[in-house]
């Protein structure tokens, strides 16, 4: 393991990030908040705006602050559907959830490549992620490889100048990460709607 550390890349580091990340920040100090502020940003990343206080409502029945967000399952179920937005919008949100990380890393990083946002869950919590680290390579068959090396999250819970957390995929840290889950808003044009 010792030996790994030292090794020069074997390709082309790449660095990425995702460009207009909307600013988020967890209403309190919870769990269940780190998720409302999760879901507000990545909305609001696609230019679907309902605030965290909505969420946290539909969610939690309330203001509460609480540890657990709730199962994956829970989560998209109360999620799913369609909203009426503010300005007379309509949009439908899917929600996919997806256990652990992937071992094709391009799964992770053609979102991040896209200025897509995923929420992770990261200890109990859920955090955005905003960009990633990877090294890219041919192997000795001459095969396209990807060795990622970091993921780069906002954590809602914390302020604002040190919401930035690098996951070093080479640390204990990752196997904190119990999951993603993608969320697309596709607006929904009435005259298609079923009678």
């Amino acid at each position: 393991q010792q030996e790994k550390e030292k090794l020069p890349p074997k390709g082309v580091i790449h660095l990425q990030d995702v460009k207009d990340v909307p600013i988020v920040h967890a209403g309190q100090q919870c769990n269940n908040f780190s998720w409302a502020a999760s879901l507000a940003a990545v909305l609001a990343a696609q230019n679907v705006e309902i605030k965290q206080d909505f969420w946290i409502d539909k969610y939690y029945g309330g203001d509460v602050c609480l540890d657990f967000i709730g199962s994956p399952e829970e989560l998209i179920k109360k999620a799913e559907g369609e909203y009426v937005l503010d300005d007379g919008r309509h949009v439908a949100l899917k929600l996919e959830y997806f256990a652990g990380l992937p071992s094709n890393a391009s799964l992770l990083l053609v979102p991040i490549m896209s200025d897509q946002i995923l929420i992770v869950f990261v200890g109990g919590r859920a955090e955005l992620l905003v960009g990633a680290m990877w090294d890219d390579y041919l192997s000795n068959r001459g095969e396209r490889m990807i060795d990622l090396k970091e993921l780069h999250l906002l954590d809602p819970l914390l302020e604002a100048d040190k919401q930035r957390v690098i996951l070093d995929t080479r640390s204990e840290d990752l196997s904190k990460v119990t999951g993603y889950l993608k969320v697309t808003a596709t607006e929904v044009h009435q005259q298609y709607w079923p009678k």
